[in-house]
């Protein structure tokens, strides 16, 4: 007797990797246009904004950040929200299609290591720092930006973000319903006391905090942070939109929650920088607002910060279940949330080594991103020509359409090269160092498009003739 069909119901969607049914989806335009805004206002807005204010001021600033995320953003959102908002499928299992089943194991545990884990330590470490800054004013403490103290708080962090995450995706809805509004507040109230205490033309003619000495890298290194930022929403916002009713929904709160919403965020952040002279959010509340406005608005930067970590555990959750098969699926969510939390934990003793060198991260994190985009983009948009074989996604057999070679498409890992090696060979991240074109073209944009096209080549002249990958 056949064993009976598995359920597709709306918990084994949300807490596993089926694909999510149209009766199931709770997000409409407005809820996942709040949801966005809640991600892209999070405190990591302000520190974008900070570290643009390093190396160019306000004019340039306002310029580098528009650029660079409409860009990212733009192509991040064609690259995976159309084809998750339309199949339901959990991001990283409709991604078998373009790297296969076991390439998508590699996939998940390197990008896994570089995201997941590094920008929830920076969150956990920020709201460590902002309760401290607390602390330190309520209760006359006397806690570094350094100390334990501040690792401390940072776990406290991340024991609240894992018991949000045990209940799943309408919890993180149900929260930004507030959260999202109070940062859009908290945005305009900073703005307001910077402009209470300086005038635009003292803003506009404060000098960056740590620029090199050519003002045209400076420029782009400014545009690059912002690209890195905008391609580096890839992991999280596909799974965010197969909650989504319409192709509408799924796509267009991208461009305004993400894109205008960070905006304006970054754009606090640079203001802020350069009247104050520090690029840490955490050091501006309490010099802008006094001490109960200061203390009030660093409260709601760490209740903003879990918000950001759970909704980036959530798409790192499933897919982990997804690349760890049925081990993985059989854990309780609960014990692999906590599990997933455990390297945060390790990370969030070295808050120096990590927060201060967030624009570097942000840097390697933009190497790996903008070629993931382009081939992903490439391959759903131009190959395949939005057509996927849903049942052949879930098969992990040979006989599956996208088992490749041996589970593998070495065409897409050969492509991810490519554009990697470009970008490195343009900007190197660990030093800034910026070299040929870059000044004129960025690193990340043409590494999207090398990736994007030796994908295309490769695909058409290796896979396609081989019938392998069910173009």
């Amino acid at each position: 007797m056949a064993a009976p069909a598995p359920k597709f119901t709306g918990a084994s969607a949300a807490f596993g990797t089926l694909p999510v049914l149209k009766e199931e989806r709770e997000l409409g335009f407005i809820d996942h246009s709040w949801i966005n805004i809640g991600l892209a206002i999070a405190t990591w807005a302000f520190l974008l904004g900070g570290s643009t204010a390093l190396v160019v001021g306000a004019r340039d600033g306002i310029y580098a950040i528009i650029i660079g995320n409409v860009i990212g953003v733009s192509i991040m959102a064609v690259s995976v929200c159309i084809s998750t908002g339309k199949f339901g499928i959990e991001q990283f299992t409709l991604m078998r299609s373009v790297f296969g089943p076991t390439g998508i194991l590699i996939l998940v545990g390197f990008f896994l290591a570089i995201y997941g884990v590094g920008w929830s330590a920076v969150l956990s470490i920020m709201f460590g720092r902002a309760i401290s800054g607390v602390m330190n004013q309520v209760g006359g403490t006397h806690i570094g930006e350094n100390d334990l103290g501040v690792t401390l708080f940072a776990i406290l962090a991340i024991a609240i973000s894992w018991l949000l995450l045990w209940k799943g995706p309408t919890a993180v809805k149900w929260l930004n319903r507030f959260v999202g509004p109070g940062k859009l507040i908290l945005c305009f109230g900073i703005l307001f006391l910077i402009f209470s205490h300086k005038s635009w033309s003292d803003i506009a003619n404060a000098a960056p905090l740590a620029p090199f000495d050519d003002k045209r890298i400076n420029f782009m290194i400014a545009v690059e942070f912002n690209l890195a930022a905008g391609f580096g929403w890839w992991p999280v916002l596909g799974n965010i939109s197969r909650f989504t009713r319409t192709p509408r929904a799924a796509l267009w709160p991208n461009l305004i929650g993400i894109f205008a919403a960070a905006v304006l965020g970054e754009l606090v952040g640079l203001f802020a920088a350069l009247s104050l002279g520090s690029h840490d959010p955490t050091a501006w509340m309490i010099p802008l607002g006094g001490a109960f406005v200061g203390v009030t608005a660093l409260l709601f930067v760490g209740l903003a910060n879990i918000t950001a970590i759970v909704s980036i555990f959530y798409g790192m959750c499933l897919a982990m279940r997804q690349a760890g098969g049925r081990y993985f699926e059989a854990l309780p969510w609960g014990v692999l949330t906590g599990a997933l939390f455990l390297p945060v934990i390790v990370i969030a003793f070295f808050p120096g080594q990590i927060y201060d060198n967030f624009f570097k991260f942000l840097a390697w994190t933009a190497l790996g991103f903008a070629p993931l985009s382009g081939v992903t983009a490439v391959d759903y948009l131009i190959l395949r020509r939005g057509r996927i074989k849903q049942c052949d996604v879930f098969n992990d057999g040979a006989d599956s359409d996208y088992a490749f070679w041996g589970g593998i498409n070495p065409a897409s890992f050969v492509a991810l090269a490519a554009g990697g090696a470009v970008y490195y060979a343009l900007f190197d991240p660990q030093s800034l160092a910026a070299h040929g074109p870059f000044v004129w073209v960025s690193a990340s944009v043409p590494a999207c498009f090398v990736a994007a096209i030796v994908h295309y080549v490769l695909t058409r002249t290796m896979v396609m003739p081989a019938r392998r990958g069910g173009y």
